[in-house]
């Protein structure tokens, strides 16, 4: 809850980050869910019923943290008939292959992927700035017990590199790379290289926010508070740009050809998520969309900062 006061308008350096992204919107879609330990016993045969087609599900954290819920997950979803993908919430302070390795062995021990599985995703948003002093404020619990994640930036993009570079020697596909618009510059990570992982993005607005170097997103992640049957608390609903044909055979090789890039925001539309607040979930959002009627700054805060809170361990 703390995190809640650092909740402030917008300021003209986000406004040209905001500019400097573009908005993807949707033509055809197919609905899905990610889940966590959290989220307690899933009835998978719901999920499906209600319209899912895929799912994400958190396999593991740094090198300290295995799901309980992951193995019941991963068999009974795909049981159901739900396309999956397993994943990991990224750690900066631990070495990347360490974690990979941590990671792995956990989809190991479940059996492995197969060629019909989506490919891995690996789940970045701590810290919340490159600046150390910055990040200890306004993102001092990121990574739970108390952690803001906090590393150099050279360090936390080599980890992740290697993490990425692991995972794929081992699987043979390119990992899903998640986090919300603002997380990339603020952490001063916009590397070129980043575009050749598919893109997941969390944008709570009508259209998704896909930032540089993208140009597209693959997923999109535009509510964490939404009730799904099934699932006994509110919580992530995402979409796959495209049709559920094109989910069927998609294997992260491509981006599909689905969604409609309509340019830079400007700042009446801007990312309600998107302010780098807190950590663990969908980004934390300034709330000074000109279109969001009587909401108020606060409020906007703590629906964002409490979905952000529950993906953590």
């Amino acid at each position: 809850m703390v995190a809640l006061l650092a909740i402030a308008g917008c300021t003209t350096q986000e406004s040209a980050v905001e500019q400097a992204n573009t908005q993807q919107c949707a033509t055809q879609t197919v609905e899905g869910v990610d889940v966590y330990a959290g989220d307690g016993t899933i009835d998978w045969a719901k999920v499906k019923a209600s319209g899912r087609g895929f799912a994400f599900i958190k396999a593991t954290q740094g090198n300290y943290n295995k799901q309980s819920t992951f193995a019941a997950n991963w068999t009974n979803s795909q049981t159901n008939g739900i396309l999956r993908s397993a994943y990991h919430y990224f750690d900066p302070k631990i070495d990347g292959v360490a974690q990979a390795t941590w990671f792995l062995d956990e989809l190991a021990s479940v059996g492995g992927m197969s060629t019909a599985d989506l490919p891995p995703m690996l789940d970045i948003e701590c810290p919340v700035s490159s600046s150390q002093s910055v990040a200890q404020s306004q993102g001092p619990n990121c990574e739970s017990s108390g952690n803001s994640g906090w590393v150099a930036t050279a360090t936390m993009q080599q980890r992740i590199f290697d993490w990425l570079n692991t995972v794929e020697q081992a699987t043979g596909r390119k990992a899903i790379l998640y986090s919300y618009p603002s997380w990339f510059p603020d952490v001063q990570f916009t590397d070129p290289r980043l575009a050749m992982y598919p893109l997941f993005i969390a944008s709570y607005q009508s259209c998704a926010n896909v930032p540089p170097p993208w140009q597209k997103a693959v997923f999109w992640q535009y509510s964490a508070t939404t009730t799904v049957p099934g699932i006994s608390t509110p919580g992530d609903v995402d979409r796959f740009f495209g049709s559920a044909g094109d989910l069927a055979t998609w294997n992260g090789s491509t981006v599909p050809d689905a969604g409609v890039p309509v340019g830079g925001t400007d700042a009446g539309a801007m990312e309600q998520s998107d302010a780098g607040l807190g950590g663990g979930g969908a980004g934390a959002g300034c709330g000074c969309r000109s279109d969001l009627g009587g909401t108020s700054t606060f409020v906007i805060g703590l629906v964002i900062v409490l979905a952000r809170l529950r993906r953590r361990r």
